[in-house]
């Protein structure tokens, strides 16, 4: 889910407005990411399992707490010059400096969240706190899978800026619920990561190009269903959105698993158990 606050003298939580690849979306994602593991992590028992029950906990915690929803989207069309040079300046302290804290506070931090969040996770696989290190992975599919949907990184996020309100959820929530157990996520090479900052930001980049087809085809899904947002729309929109929607989904459970396999060689590579506990986690 993304929110934004809005500011009126002080700072104001608003409702949820939006599911990020909904529930069914980020466990396509999370749980197909195993299969690309080698040997060394493929032996920690219940990986896919653990990645896939809580792939949502992220925006679960939006229920409580006021700081994760700018975690979850960079609107970063917004940002001065990307649209003529399709970057930003990615280093954190360095576009602070350039763009403002308040700006990037108000335009999302999902980068940024994505690269801590990896750090993190190479912390505790050296630390070998392995039932903080699987929700930690879990957290990181989430946020590399918001990534990977290009209406998480543009400034017209729900459509307003182009008269297609709703098209978030429509997208991402409604058709995804719909068409998720036709998606395969095939297993492909997997690639080392050498700079794991600049390889978040090149996906984000990446996938932005997406964001005007995706805008396209619900404006004609919409007229050829007689302007209703019926069977008949969503038909038409996962055909006319399930190449790069396939992509996608695909191209984020081999991101994360590349990420994941990076960490774990960063750390050294430790040997995994058998078997974890997972710690419940506690919701207020």
């Amino acid at each position: 889910m993304k929110q934004r606050i809005a500011s009126s003298g002080v700072l104001i939580v608003m409702l949820f407005l939006l599911c990020s690849w909904g529930d069914k979306g980020h466990q396509k994602i999370n749980s197909s990411t195993a299969q690309f593991f080698p040997a060394g992590l493929a032996n920690y028992k219940d990986w896919s399992a653990q990645l896939t029950e809580h792939g949502s906990d992220a925006d679960n915690r939006k229920r409580y707490d006021p700081t994760e929803g700018i975690k979850h989207y960079i609107d970063i069309d917004a940002y001065a010059g990307f649209m003529d040079d399709h970057k930003i300046v990615e280093e954190k302290s360095a576009a602070f400096t350039k763009y403002g804290r308040e700006f990037m506070m108000k335009n999302g931090t999902l980068p940024w969240v994505t690269d801590s969040t990896y750090s993190a996770l190479v912390a505790q696989f050296k630390a070998k706190e392995w039932s903080k290190a699987v929700l930690t992975a879990a957290d990181l599919g989430h946020y590399v899978g918001d990534g990977h949907m290009p209406l998480h990184i543009t400034s017209n996020f729900d459509g307003k800026l182009t008269g297609q309100n709703g098209i978030h959820s429509r997208y991402e929530s409604k058709m995804i619920n719909r068409y998720v157990d036709s998606i395969r996520v095939n297993i492909s090479g997997i690639h080392q990561v050498n700079n794991v900052r600049r390889y978040i930001f090149q996906y984000i980049y990446d996938n932005y190009q997406y964001k005007d087809s995706l805008l396209i085809a619900d404006k004609v899904a919409f007229e050829k269903a007689d302007h209703q947002y019926n069977d008949l729309y969503y038909q038409l929109l996962w055909k006319l959105t399930r190449g790069f929607t396939e992509k996608m989904i695909a191209d984020s459970s081999k991101s994360l698993a590349e990420l994941i396999i990076q960490a774990w060689t960063e750390a050294g590579k430790p040997n995994l158990p058998a078997d974890f506990p997972v710690e419940k986690i506690l919701e207020k």
